[in-house]
């Protein structure tokens, strides 16, 4: 190699070596300045961006939609009204009796539907609808009649239009029917239902009800023949 080429070469090298001990200088300064500034002025946090949500993308075309889950059903406490129908039925009591009597049907079943409006009318509308019962209320189907009739809770009033019509039937329905209710110490008209008995009987057992009682079946097996 010719001397100058290799002066060249030496002179090329030389600046290299400053080019990169530049660079280096500059580095170390610059690592100096950081260092320097965060002892200053204490550590950096970083802050997370804020959480964003997209909407929901739309489902592609032909897909089945996906609906939000529902919430969870309220329980709620329904009456149960299916045994009892009136309840369901905000008519009067005049014009449940209108359809009962003007509908078709046998008188039976009329007096049945009657007397299941009585417990729950008024003391005066109860008292009508005794008149109507008794009306439709035959001998050989009194067995509701007897019941409201001998229950020492059933108001006076209603007892005495079924006391009074009782008078009409036959002797076999009546005499021990006024037996049930002279015996019962809480029926405001047992002493009305004792008499009767004494009119017919003739005779006064005063509250020897079995002795009642004997006299009563001989008296009908004297009289009903």
């Amino acid at each position: 190699m010719s001397k100058d080429k290799e002066v060249k070469s030496f002179a090329k090298l030389g600046k290299t070596l400053a080019t990169v001990a530049a660079l280096a200088i500059v580095a170390i300064g610059a690592g100096l300045l950081v260092a320097w500034y965060m002892g200053s002025h204490g550590s950096v946090s970083v802050t997370a961006p804020a959480e964003t949500f997209a909407p929901s993308p739309s489902p592609a075309p032909g897909a089945p939609a996906v609906r939000p889950a529902s919430p969870p059903p309220v329980e709620r406490t329904i009456p149960d009204t299916a045994g009892d129908p009136q309840l369901l039925d905000s008519r009067t009591w005049e014009e449940k009796l209108e359809e009962i009597l003007l509908r078709g049907g046998e008188p039976d079943e009329k007096a049945d539907k009657i007397l299941a409006l009585i417990p729950t009318a008024s003391p005066d509308a109860q008292v009508e609808l005794s008149q109507h019962l008794i009306n439709m209320a035959q001998d050989d189907h009194y067995d509701g009649v007897a019941g409201l009739l001998t229950n020492a809770n059933t108001q006076k009033a209603v007892s005495t239009v079924l006391m009074n019509d009782l008078l009409n039937r036959k002797n076999t329905l009546k005499l021990p029917m006024l037996l049930a209710i002279a015996e019962n110490d809480d029926h405001p008209l047992k002493g009305e239902a004792k008499d009767l008995l004494g009119v017919f009987i003739q005779t006064d057992y005063g509250t020897n009800w079995t002795q009642w009682s004997s006299a009563i079946d001989t008296w009908l097996q004297q009289n009903e023949q």
